[in-house]
């Protein structure tokens, strides 16, 4: 019984994700010149983090062999070796203050979009298109984010592989739209990433690994 329960929450949940999704109205948007403003943060709890890439791959499957996420995001110059991502600040040092009281070392890291550069007259021509890219992309990560969520309380494998699917075909309906032209490549990356993630037994990490990939594609995009 409260295991249905908790599906139905889960499933009204990411409903509501996906319906934002269509209705482009996430995130403080305006477009002025040759830029496209898309503001949104992401707070993501840091196993560690380091100055080279080699580092910061070493310790992406200890990451994993905990349950985190294992992705490593690279910003700024540093390597972060993420465990999750939140957001909202509050729920991110929730998380890493338990994380701490376990013996793990780790830390809230804030990223934030602005303004995007419109790097060609194609780019401010595809304003529009680009600014539903991002819009979907949000709303895609809050639905793995969700789902992650369901998966650590009780969700069954069916549905979780139910609402995973719901990520590909929405990654399939972006690549359709968008060939040849600057997301192209980072939704094809995408989509290798959930075939390599979603392939066996759905665990949370998984979910929350694909969360990540999806929000680092958000912060790195670059519009020509």
């Amino acid at each position: 019984m409260f295991s249905n329960r908790r599906n139905t929450v889960f499933i009204a949940a990411v409903v509501t994700v996906i319906f934002a999704t269509i209705v482009i109205c996430a995130c403080a948007v305006s477009c002025s010149g040759g830029k496209l403003n898309f503001k949104t943060s992401y707070y993501y709890v840091c196993y560690r983090i380091t100055d080279n890439s080699v580092s910061a791959g070493s310790l992406s499957g200890t990451v994993s062999s905990y349950g985190g996420a294992g992705y490593i995001i690279e910003h700024g110059g540093n390597y972060y070796v993420t465990v999750s991502c939140y957001y909202a600040n509050n729920d991110a040092e929730t998380v890493c203050a338990g994380l701490k009281r376990r013996g793990l070392d780790c830390s809230v890291i804030k990223i934030q979009t602005d303004a995007y550069k419109l790097r060609s007259r194609a780019a401010k021509r595809n304003r529009d298109l680009y600014l539903g890219n991002l819009n979907t992309l949000n709303s895609l990560s809050r639905v793995a984010y969700e789902c992650a969520n369901g998966i650590d309380n009780g969700l069954s494998q069916s549905k979780a592989k139910e609402t995973a699917k719901t990520i590909e075909n929405s990654l399939k309906a972006l690549l359709k739209s968008n060939q040849k032209n600057c997301f192209t490549e980072t939704i094809e990356k995408l989509l290798a990433e959930y075939k390599d993630k979603t392939s066996g037994y759905l665990y949370s990490k998984d979910m929350r690994y694909l969360q990540i990939a999806i929000t680092d594609a958000i912060i790195e995009a670059e519009l020509y």
